[in-house]
């Protein structure tokens, strides 16, 4: 019986203190309030999240020994056909 009585003193407290935050800063603050920390609470969660999840395996290093020459655009007034012809 006393523990009961222990809970419904700490909900009654609770209800109070709920009731007085009402009254000093009106409904609105409050509201905000809750929307501000739900928002906090939630970033955090999502964070958490993003830490915990294995990152993907980095992709494998190409061998940069082998140089390839760049392909060269023809100049203007040249057309593609007769760089193909010069050697």
């Amino acid at each position: 019986m006393v523990r009961v009585a222990q809970h419904l003193v700490g909900f009654v407290s609770l209800l109070l203190f709920a009731l007085l935050l009402f009254v000093l800063f009106g409904g609105s603050r409050v509201g905000a309030a809750g929307k501000g920390l739900g928002e906090v609470v939630r970033s955090v969660k999502r964070a958490f999240a993003d830490a915990a999840e294995p990152k993907a395996p980095a992709p494998p290093m190409t061998d940069s020994s082998v140089s390839k020459e760049p392909k060269l655009l023809p100049a203007k007034g040249e057309s593609s056909a007769s760089n193909e012809e010069q050697p």
